[in-house]
């Protein structure tokens, strides 16, 4: 995906200029302070939608996000897939 930082030097380009950078994977629209504004997709363009959906969705997450990463411990792959399959076989009976 694209990044076009919208500032005064971007500001008086062309939606064109904006509309042909989406046609080639998509465009993060973002302020001068970094922040998202807008994501402009093109309709053919699943992984810069699957991106921007991602970003939408941490980003509306942000608190959980933080949290989960702050936690130490767990399980390991195995352990979960262990977990996943006994859970499965309980369901199935």
């Amino acid at each position: 995906m694209n990044t076009f930082i919208l500032n005064a030097e971007t500001a008086n380009l062309s939606i064109e200029h904006l509309l042909k950078r989406a046609n080639e994977g998509g465009v993060e629209v973002r302020d001068a302070q970094g922040n998202v504004l807008a994501f402009v997709l093109s309709p053919n363009d699943h992984e810069a939608w699957t991106y921007a959906e991602a970003n939408f969705d941490i980003t509306q997450n942000f608190g959980e996000v933080q949290q989960a990463i702050g936690r130490r411990g767990g399980i390991t792959t195995s352990q979960l897939l262990e977990k996943a399959a006994l859970a499965a076989e309980k369901a199935a009976q």
